[in-house]
């Protein structure tokens, strides 16, 4: 819950990630944050993604966004 908590407090509304807990990603999702799980690339290839409406194409294999 501390890292829910820090993560709120830093007005974060959509996290973008790979990998994730189901525990961690329900507990952000119950605090209202989009959870957007297993992306691959570099910070700068997400945000972009993300910015672009790409993601789909940083999808790990066998995941869709």
């Amino acid at each position: 819950m501390d890292r829910t908590s820090a993560i709120l407090a830093c007005g974060v509304t959509i996290f973008l990630c790979g990998a994730i807990r189901n525990r961690t990603r329900e507990a952000l999702e119950e605090a209202g944050i989009q959870v957007i799980p297993w992306l691959t690339g570099s910070l700068g290839q997400v945000v972009d993604g993300y910015l672009h409406g790409s993601l789909a194409e940083l999808a790990m294999p066998g995941a869709s966004v």
